[in-house]
């Protein structure tokens, strides 16, 4: 169990952090800013100066509160490894794309580890006020604009509810023709942090999400476990959903491997308890295509 002061102190570093944050972003935007690509497809993966900004100011508040902790954030370079039980794990603007085009669906994103596991998260949107959903472990999750459906909820998913998928998930993902009968209302917004923290947050039942980074993540992870509903790992090699945090791994006698943790990619689902097992049965999260015999043959019977 932590210590209450420092538990104390970690939430509120990370919501001072989100909320500042935010400020910056919505002030930063009334101006003109640069844009650069991080990769070579033009327009594919952009950063703006203002994710710099953000991150800075991100990191600074927590160095100048625990400079015994380690941080990885998305934008920059990092070291190899780094030895520190605590880790803050940053976004500080996920949806960049909508972010740089106007439309306010992006969020800041932040999750703090203790040896792997994490312990506590936030996930704040720009919205009329600065809209935050954040959970320390075994606290709950809190929201200052928490969603309380009142629509009949099944054992599928049901319309009216929102729920949200990457495009082409239908490409990325196995999935069976019952799921599209019972899919809900779909919608990509752009944003896997706030898509799944708006799951735990009661406005949609359910996220299909990634390929993505940790930082994409981590905070939503730990939302939607205090909100009591269901996460699941998308293993791509086994082609399986695990309840598991795969990043964890990534701690090992005191050092955290932030190298490692940077290049990580992957996929998760998110949903109401009541629709978890509907999920899991129609759908997989490797759609990708194989050249071998059996794993073809799998996906075949898999569908039918």
């Amino acid at each position: 169990m932590m210590d209450k002061k420092l538990e104390s102190k970690i939430e509120n570093t990370l919501l001072e952090c989100v909320e500042e944050s935010l400020n910056l972003i919505r002030e930063s935007s009334k101006g003109i800013f640069n844009i650069q690509d991080k990769n070579d497809v033009i327009g594919d993966n952009p950063v703006t100066q203002i994710d710099l900004n953000s991150q800075e100011l991100i990191a600074n508040k927590i160095k100048s509160n625990f400079p015994n902790h380690a941080i990885l954030g998305e934008e920059g370079s990092v070291q190899e490894r780094v030895n520190s039980s605590y880790l803050w794990i940053i976004d500080p603007i996920d949806g960049t794309k909508n972010f740089i085009n106007q439309i306010p669906f992006f969020c800041v994103s932040i999750a703090v580890m203790f040896e792997g596991e994490i312990i506590a998260g936030a996930v704040g949107l720009p919205w009329e006020k600065n809209s935050i959903i954040y959970a320390l472990k075994d606290k709950g999750v809190k929201s200052n604009f928490t969603q309380i459906n009142t629509q009949k909820l099944q054992s599928f998913p049901v319309p009216g509810i929102l729920s949200f998928a990457p495009t082409y998930f239908n490409l990325s993902y196995v999935i069976k023709n019952e799921f599209y009968k019972n899919s809900g209302e779909l919608r990509n917004l752009g944003s896997a942090a706030a898509e799944i923290a708006l799951v735990a947050n009661g406005n949609a039942q359910l996220s299909l999400s990634g390929y993505a980074f940790c930082w994409d993540f981590a905070a939503a992870w730990i939302l939607i476990k205090e909100s009591k509903k269901s996460i699941f790992f998308g293993n791509m090699k086994k082609n399986t959903w695990e309840d598991v945090n795969p990043w964890e791994k990534y701690f090992d006698r005191g050092f955290y491997d932030l190298k490692r943790l940077k290049e990580w990619r992957g996929k998760f689902f998110a949903s109401n308890k009541e629709i978890e097992e509907f999920i899991l049965k129609n759908t997989k999260p490797n759609g990708r295509q194989r050249t071998n015999i059996i794993r073809r043959l799998k996906k075949y019977l898999f569908l039918r």
